[in-house]
């Protein structure tokens, strides 16, 4: 049984005919005629039986019919748009990105990129997630295209760097350092810290600072992300080394330059090394690195 015997089948229960049917699907009727005596053989009844020169179906078939018809219609349904998703003029972008890039940075580039007259038609579907759940993502296909941290190990996935983010002390109004621009790590590791999370990207990156500087932080609270954080920071639960954000600017906090040692982060777009892209995924990547190459991606 095939997919075309089916077409075949239900074109002519739907005419009565299969001189109309034949019409319909630029086919022969002798062609039709023994597709559908293959497709009897093999189900092991009649489906359409003759009254003089008119055929119609038969109890059987006219049960079968009303079975299959609406797979097939859910199947072509299904077929064109997947179709679409994957055509080069429409698409479709599965985007997963960190959630705090969601309140400037990722509305911007994609608006960009979908004001690209070739890509007025691309469809994009929005994840927020963490950068290990990202890369997981790319690598399962779940997701086309991610903005992350980095992460060690991220076997089969693409990770280029786009863009640097300075790192910048957090701490709540009146706290005894919220009077400066500028601290040391040391200086800023003698309080309770609330940390990113062991799931984030930027743990180990940060943790890595803290050594660096000669800081065993005490960790008070774990977050996810810069957005946690602060707020956890605002409510006095310690200070915070957080990834400098513009959402950062509404937040009850004080930021603070880090002197003494260079902090900061990189932001990767990440993509599958192996999985098949759509073309409207592959605009994108290229996009992207254009903007990133001619300084031309939005702030965070």
């Amino acid at each position: 049984m095939t997919l075309q015997q089916l077409r075949y089948f239900c074109a002519i229960a739907r005419h009565a005919s299969y001189r109309k049917a034949s019409e319909e699907l630029f086919v022969s009727q002798p062609t039709l005629s023994a597709a559908i005596s293959a497709l009897e053989k093999e189900l092991g009844f009649l489906l359409f039986e003759r009254t003089g020169r008119q055929i119609g179906l038969t109890k059987y078939g006219e049960q079968y019919f009303h079975e299959v018809s609406p797979v097939l219609e859910q199947l072509e349904r299904v077929t064109d748009r997947a179709r679409q998703m994957a055509s080069a003029a429409e698409g479709h972008l599965d985007l997963a990105y960190n959630p705090p890039l969601s309140k400037g940075f990722i509305p911007a580039v994609v608006r960009m990129f979908l004001d690209q007259p070739e890509n007025r038609s691309v469809t994009v579907h929005f994840h927020q997630n963490s950068s290990r759940r990202i890369v997981e993502g790319i690598q399962s296909g779940c997701f086309d295209v991610g903005f992350c941290s980095w992460i060690p190990g991220a076997a089969r996935v693409n990770l280029s760097p786009v863009l640097t983010q300075e790192m910048v002390g957090v701490v709540p109004p009146g706290h005894p350092l919220a009077g400066k621009t500028e601290v040391t790590l040391p200086e800023l590791g003698r309080f309770p810290v609330v940390a990113y999370s062991p799931h984030s990207g930027l743990r180990r990156i940060v943790d890595e600072f803290w050594e660096t500087a000669g800081v065993a932080p005490c960790i008070r609270a774990e977050a996810e992300d810069e957005d946690a954080i602060a707020a956890l920071v605002a409510s006095g639960f310690g200070v915070g080394l957080v990834a400098k954000m513009r959402a950062l600017r509404f937040l009850p906090v004080r930021q603070m330059k880090i002197k003494g040692i260079s902090c900061s982060r990189t932001l990767y777009l990440a993509s599958s090394a192996e999985r098949y892209l759509t073309p409207a995924a592959q605009r994108f990547l290229t996009f992207i690195r254009e903007l990133a190459g001619t300084r031309r991606l939005p702030d965070i």
